[in-house]
């Protein structure tokens, strides 16, 4: 990791990293005990960006294979975004460290 990527201890507390669009849906249909419900469930999540290529809405397709986001609680920057943990707090970190309003 790059010495620039790193954030200060202080401001680790506060981010949430957490799984987002198929990532949480693949997630949720893996260790969902109930299948029949699990089944249905990722079938119905997965109608969202096969609707939205339908109508060549990209940027959302593109959205809902994120992955993870980590975002600060308290500092109103951009989310990180990456298919690892690791790489959406890297991700934020580059944001945190680039923009002039964070106390990094």
């Amino acid at each position: 990791m790059k010495p620039t990527e790193t954030l200060p201890n202080d401001l680790l507390a506060d981010i949430n990293i957490y799984p987002v669009g198929f990532l949480a849906d693949w997630q949720h249909f893996v260790h969902n005990p109930d299948r029949k419900d699990a089944r249905r469930r990722f079938r119905y999540a997965l109608r969202y960006p096969l609707r939205q290529a339908r109508a060549r809405n990209w940027r959302a397709v593109k959205n809902y294979f994120n992955g993870y986001l980590a975002e600060h609680a308290h500092l109103g920057t951009r989310c990180g975004t990456g298919w690892t943990r690791g790489r959406a707090y890297r991700d934020l970190a580059r944001h945190l460290n680039s923009d002039p309003r964070s106390a990094a």
